[in-house]
């Protein structure tokens, strides 16, 4: 049989057919790899699903070891331990698996799939309870490469939930918890939609081992921080040997603290700490923080200022709910700086208070409800103040100013007919402006 040549003229040989067919194979071969590769590691960043590997016996990787620091099934929490919780309902659960599947978002606020998008694995396992309360829950496993990227995992789930800007969902309060893990916290938020739904997460660390279980109650019986703290310590416990750290759960203790940092700048209000307003199911949005540009009042009824009473940096950031149709009026306004010293804060702090106890002397046309103190030991006064501006027209607004060592802020709310915050809902807003003071970095400490 006559042999085909080849462009150069040389016949081409048998044994040239089969060294092409061999790189043919090899190419398949690598094809096949980067398939089982794919498998393995789905979603973003290279994160390793367990599903494939807690099983440890897994096509070509049968009678392999498994690696001791991917989590199993077993190490999630079970139905019972949901019993702390509180309350007569029995808990089901629902599905475990890697969160894989649909956007990987498995309660509100929750921003990305994972929280450390690079991390070894990940597992989920959802709850079901019903009577007298609709209770919901959700935890989640990710073990990280290292113990740093771990704290940085636990970070960011603690600024979904402090940072969340959903319509009406304001973060109530904040625990740090002690004996449990590295780190450990609750937070606790309240959507205020009828019928008013409590979201509470409890969230640790143990090494390299992050998990948050986040329950949800629809009604008002939601778990107090004692009874979450409880089923965080439950959680952690059955991750100690998975972490490397056999004794990570010790006697659990939690206290009230400032809420964790939001993510956007240090010392300011988040949009979580803002509560609802009248019937508006729209979010609040902050502006940006910009520095004050000359030394004037914040309100006309005030008339202190900033600079003139001591502050050596000064800033303010507005807050509306653009998407509602509302006057152009309402908002808040937040003013804060930082002192030369903590007798010029208070000296702030103090004028203000003589600047609005004045204002009716100074306008008639102004009346000045009582004052009030919204926290025992704080430094920290709130008012109602109302002008009228013609014969049928009112314009109302709350004051409010608080000081935390040589750091002072200054709130400023004017509501609509229609959209307005009760005044104990204020009051606590500017013990909460009080809280943010004490963040680290507080224009630039």
């Amino acid at each position: 049989m006559t042999q085909r040549s080849t462009g150069d003229g040389a016949p081409r040989r048998p044994a040239t057919r089969a060294v092409a067919a061999v790189a043919v194979l090899a190419v398949l071969a690598v094809l096949a790899a980067l398939v089982v590769v794919l498998v393995v590691r789905p979603g973003t960043g290279g994160s390793r699903s367990p599903s494939a590997s807690s099983s440890g016996t897994t096509g070509a990787d049968a009678g392999a070891t498994p690696d001791p620091r991917l989590p199993v099934p077993g190490d999630l929490l079970r139905a019972d331990d949901l019993r702390a919780l509180g309350g007569p309902p029995t808990w089901t659960v629902g599905r475990t698996d890697a969160n894989t599947a649909g956007n990987g978002l498995g309660s509100v606020c929750q921003q990305e799939r994972y929280a450390d998008p690079d991390g070894l694995a990940a597992l989920v396992r959802t709850f079901r309870a019903s009577r007298p309360a609709r209770r919901t829950a959700v935890q989640s496993i990710e073990v990280s490469r290292t113990a740093r990227q771990a704290a940085r995992a636990f970070r960011t789930v603690e600024r979904w939930y402090a940072g969340c800007r959903a319509a009406r969902l304001q973060l109530l309060d904040a625990y740090r918890v002690d004996g449990v893990g590295d780190r450990a916290a609750i937070l606790t938020l309240r959507i205020w939609r009828a019928p008013v739904t409590t979201v509470t997460v409890g969230l640790a660390r143990t090494r390299s081992v992050t998990t948050s279980t986040v329950s949800t109650t629809v009604g008002r019986t939601a778990p107090g921080p004692r009874r979450t703290m409880r089923t965080l310590a439950a959680s952690v416990a059955r991750l100690c040997p998975r972490s490397g750290a056999p004794a990570c759960v010790r006697q659990a203790s939690y206290r009230r603290v400032p809420p964790p940092v939001a993510g956007g700048e240090a010392g300011v209000l988040a949009v979580a700490d803002l509560p609802p307003v009248g019937r508006v199911d729209r979010p609040w949005v902050a502006t940006g923080s910009t520095r004050f540009r000359a030394d004037r009042p914040t309100t006309g009824c005030d008339r202190t200022q900033f600079f003139r009473d001591g502050a050596i940096r000064a800033r303010t950031r507005t807050y509306l709910v653009p998407q509602a149709a509302l006057p152009a009026r309402f908002g808040l306004t937040e003013s804060y700086g930082v002192f030369r010293s903590r007798r010029a804060a208070a000296r702030f702090v103090a004028g203000v208070r003589a600047s609005v106890a004045g204002c009716e002397r100074r306008d008639l046309a102004t009346r000045v409800g009582a004052e009030r103190r919204p926290a025992r030991g704080l430094d920290a006064s709130a008012w109602d103040v109302t002008t009228e501006v013609s014969a049928s027209q009112e314009v109302r607004f709350r004051l409010g100013v608080v000081r935390v060592g040589r750091y002072a802020a200054q709130l400023t709310f004017s509501p609509s007919d229609t959209a307005d915050m009760p005044r104990s809902g204020f009051d606590a807003l500017v013990v909460r402006a009080g809280d943010r003071l004490r963040e680290p970095g507080t224009l630039g400490r």
